[in-house]
């Protein structure tokens, strides 16, 4: 063979294995949010304010009381995320707070058959937590 031919057959068994390599990373699975992030806390507030509508069948008047509800949370829990100044447990106890908050008035503005809803996913989402947690 030529100089020429090896040195095109370098180029492509280069290019060959950098794509291979390329899609095995690409096609790696993602793991789905778990605890409170399936509750879409950790998410935008309008995926936390559609998911819950879902889940809770929200009213038109509902959904415009929750919004900024949970925009206040995003933006408290976006400033924790930026205080350097607080430890590792502060900012854990910051955020259970800021998460309690905002439950309770998300609470007031539901109806007593979705506040039951809401305690039954606030349980679950723990409950999923708690699992993680040990792994």
């Amino acid at each position: 063979m030529s100089k020429f031919c090896w040195s095109t057959l370098t180029i492509l068994v280069v290019l060959a294995t950098a794509l291979f390599l390329m899609g095995q990373t690409a096609t790696a699975p993602q793991t789905p949010p778990q605890g409170h992030e399936a509750m879409g806390s950790t998410g935008s507030p309008e995926a936390h304010l559609q998911m819950l509508s879902e889940k809770l069948n929200l009213t038109e008047d509902q959904k415009a009381k929750l919004k900024p509800i949970l925009e206040d949370q995003a933006e408290q829990l976006r400033s924790l995320r930026n205080d350097t100044s607080l430890t590792p447990e502060q900012k854990a106890a910051k955020k259970k707070a800021i998460h309690e908050t905002t439950h309770d008035q998300i609470n007031a503005v539901l109806t007593p058959d979705q506040q039951a809803k809401f305690k039954e996913m606030k349980h679950e989402g723990m409950e999923k937590h708690k699992d993680m947690n040990h792994y």
